[in-house]
């Protein structure tokens, strides 16, 4: 009986995918990306991954560009000769950048319409009645954010202050003199108190910085937000600097999905574009603020926020504890914060029950029984009169699916073919 032939690791790593991943050394979310391509190759199919690393020459380099041999690409933006060359070998492509979106391959990014509008929700509940946001005009995720920040603010009933910068347009030499010198004219003529927005954290944190160089107090003056929750550039900054979080993971691993469905022959139109929703803020000092000259209102607003996130306080309780009538301190609350008692409570709690359905597994009736909901029907039917969904439905859209086997049809059946 002839013995059977056992495959050696170096032929079963012959048979394995060859797959680039080409993203910028540079930024936050590349660790993240990288963990949910990793987390999606455990799950499913084993890869052999390549790409650029800085390893000070001690490993052989790594080139991923338009001569690139393998059956599949991850990357954040290309060049059309990459796209062209790319294209005539069939090498299945995913793109990551909003720069790159509609140039040919399927996309997979951050959903940046929903970044500005979160941001514009944090700072609109600090009480302030001036908003900034600070973009550049030609990128296009910078657009979409600095879109969707006005729109909200503006349907909040204030205007927004859009300032843009173009580094690319300064002369390298002395690009830092420029931008400081722009950052401070702007800064010098806006009003104050007032909440900015930035682009992403390099920014925001420049903005921090330059501050405190020409004695502008943050978050007293001026709160500051940015994007991306970068860790050294968050907190570095001084107050450390609050930030809408970028979905690395979530992006690495539906971007994984998505090119091993087209490496096994899915055909996928070049404009299919899959967003990935926010999962949460990360506040810190740059915006604990709340600019209102009241202290009737400012104390309710910090007993609201303290006490509303795991009890349902009523709209009495909080009055009782100011020296005006229920009626009054109701008017009274409106004129300084835009929105009564009940709304902001109502907000707190919605609020917290979000972060718990974005980030945990915790069950619909723990939930409930932390927060003193009188059952979990009760929290379920607070949470679908507030948003529109179901509990259940709200934590499918921000969490992976946990053996990652959903179809690419039900991901955004529309764009696929």
């Amino acid at each position: 009986m002839p013995l059977k032939k056992h495959n050696s690791k170096a032929e079963t790593a012959r048979k394995m995918p060859v797959v680039g991943i080409r993203v910028p050394s540079w930024a936050s979310f590349t660790r993240p990306i990288f963990k949910g391509v990793v987390d999606f190759i455990r799950r499913n199919q084993r890869w052999q991954i390549q790409t650029l690393v800085d390893s000070t020459n001690e490993m052989a380099p790594v080139v991923i560009d338009q001569n690139w041999d393998g059956n599949g690409l991850i990357l954040f933006r290309f060049s059309t000769e990459e796209a062209e060359n790319f294209k005539r070998r069939n090498i299945p492509v995913v793109n990551l950048s909003a720069e790159s979106t509609g140039k040919g391959y399927p996309s997979v990014i951050p959903d940046n319409l929903e970044i500005g509008k979160q941001a514009a929700q944090h700072l609109l509940t600090l009480g302030l009645k001036h908003f900034s946001y600070w973009g550049d005009p030609s990128r296009t995720y910078s657009k979409q954010r600095g879109t969707a920040f006005e729109q909200e603010i503006l349907n909040a009933g204030f205007e927004c202050i859009n300032v843009q910068f173009e580094p690319d347009h300064f002369p390298w030499e002395g690009r830092w003199l420029k931008m400081h010198e722009q950052i401070v004219n702007e800064l010098n003529r806006l009003p104050k108190p007032i909440g900015i927005f930035a682009k992403d954290d390099m920014l925001a944190s420049n903005i921090i910085r330059i501050c405190n160089e020409i004695s502008i107090q943050v978050p007293e003056e001026i709160a500051v937000m940015g994007t991306n929750a970068d860790e050294v550039f968050c907190q570095i900054s001084t107050p450390p600097l609050s930030s809408v979080a970028y979905p690395g993971e979530r992006v690495g691993f539906e971007a994984a999905r998505l090119l091993s469905s087209m490496m096994n022959g899915k055909s996928v139109a070049e404009d299919y574009l899959e967003t990935i929703p926010i999962r949460e803020i990360v506040a810190r000092e740059s915006t604990n603020t709340l600019a209102v000259d009241d202290p009737i209102v400012t104390q309710a607003v910090k007993y609201i926020r303290s006490v509303a996130p795991v009890y349902p306080i009523h709209v009495s309780e909080v009055a009782a504890r100011s020296p005006l009538s229920l009626s009054g301190f109701n008017k009274h609350f409106v004129q300084q914060m835009g929105l009564t008692p009940k709304e902001e409570i109502k907000r707190v709690r919605l609020a917290k029950v979000q972060v718990i359905l974005k980030n945990t597994q915790q069950k619909i009736s723990q939930i409930a029984q932390d927060m003193k909901f009188e059952s979990p029907e009760e929290l379920s039917r607070f949470f679908k009169r507030e948003t529109g969904l179901a509990p259940k439905d709200y934590r499918s859209k921000f969490q992976s699916t946990p053996d990652g086997k959903e179809s690419l049809e039900a991901l955004g059946q529309a764009h696929v073919h």
